[in-house]
């Protein structure tokens, strides 16, 4: 079964208000970057000197969410050379490794591990339903705007439905958030692995009618 399978599963949208563009899809996106900021996936590549200090990222690298774990200069000694000195340098054409007092040179190889995210195949496999849980309580939170937004004066009859569903809603957000954080052994406050990254629910748009 896939993601958004399982997804769908666990919000229950009887209502059929949630669509694959705009709520589905978005909301399986938004729970993997989520994960892999908590378990992100290591990347091993190497790149060339060109004689400087600075040396080019892996065309990997995702601005704003890849980090560099590990770099090694000359690649692939035996024992293996870590270097300490290094930084992450804003160039004008983008960021490069600035290596502190080496020059690889064109034909020489610094080997860089670096993080980026994981896509659905590459979640380990234990952590499949809690990714899962994440999409769903995104899907909710959008389902309790929904049900929450409505002003329309001609259905006034159906506003304390509509309201007592938006909270249902709201309840079932919390608690299979509550579910993925247990499992990842982190909190909203910010508690070790990582900081919780709740994903907003979109904009209302004139979705819910009567």
């Amino acid at each position: 079964m896939s993601l958004i399978e399982l997804m769908q599963a666990k919000v229950k949208d009887e209502s059929g208000r949630l669509t694959f563009a705009d709520d589905l899809a978005p909301a399986v996106e938004a729970a993997l970057l989520q994960y892999s900021r908590h378990k992100p996936r290591e990347l091993v590549k190497d790149v060339a000197g060109d004689g400087t200090r600075d040396v080019a990222l892996p065309g990997e690298w995702v601005e704003e969410f890849s980090q560099v774990r590990r770099v090694e200069y000359p690649a692939g000694g035996v024992p293996e050379t870590l270097l300490s000195g290094w930084r992450i340098y804003q160039a004008p054409g983008g960021p490069v490794l600035r290596l502190d007092g080496e020059e690889p040179a064109a034909d020489e190889l610094v080997r860089v591990t670096i993080t980026v995210p994981r896509l659905e195949e590459e979640i380990i496999r234990g952590d499949v339903d809690a990714v899962a849980n994440l999409a769903a309580s995104i899907c909710c939170d959008t389902l309790a705007n929904l049900f929450a937004s409505t002003n329309d004066p001609t259905i006034s009859a159906d506003v304390v439905n509509y309201r007592s569903k938006a909270g249902e809603y709201a309840k079932r957000a919390a608690a299979l958030r509550k579910l993925y954080m247990d499992h990842m052994g982190t909190d909203e406050d910010g508690g070790a692995p990582a900081a919780m990254l709740v994903a907003p629910a979109p904009p209302v748009t004139g979705r819910l009618t009567h």
